[in-house]
């Protein structure tokens, strides 16, 4: 398999990487933003997919949808399809964490346990299948 874009998507994966650590320091804390923690695992997936999909394609739709991400990730492997819960899970984070959406309730320390625990699944997938190479 030839790899497009090695050098950009490690720079997506870094940058995730990034995001879930300080997501997971913030937690620790007493008094944790719970909602923003959500918001951070659900962009630190969105770039590892996107990151992804930039070392395979080199591109990707300007899209934050992590259901539609990972769905054009299974296109090159379709293990991908296994986390379609839990990216579904995460995908709700982009909108409620950002704006006053009354059909939501707000995100909580149980919802953002979860939410890191899937984030950490679907990374760890990734990395697990040899995509990332630092």
């Amino acid at each position: 398999m030839k790899l497009k874009n090695k050098y950009q998507a490690e720079k997506w994966f870094k940058l995730a990487d990034e995001d879930l650590k300080y997501a997971l320091a913030s937690f620790k804390d007493f008094q944790a933003y719970y909602g923003q923690i959500c918001f951070i695992v659900q962009q630190a997936v969105e770039k590892y997919l996107k990151g992804f999909l930039v070392l395979h394609k080199n591109s990707f739709p300007k899209i934050h949808d992590l259901v539609k991400l990972l769905k054009l990730c299974s296109e090159i492997e379709a293990d991908f399809l296994d986390y379609v819960d839990e990216v579904n899970y995460l995908s709700q984070f982009y909108l409620i964490t950002r704006y006053p959406l009354t059909e939501y309730p707000p995100a909580g320390k149980k919802e953002a346990k979860k939410a890191i625990t899937f984030a950490e699944e679907v990374i760890n997938f990734v990395k697990k299948k040899n995509y990332v190479h630092f």
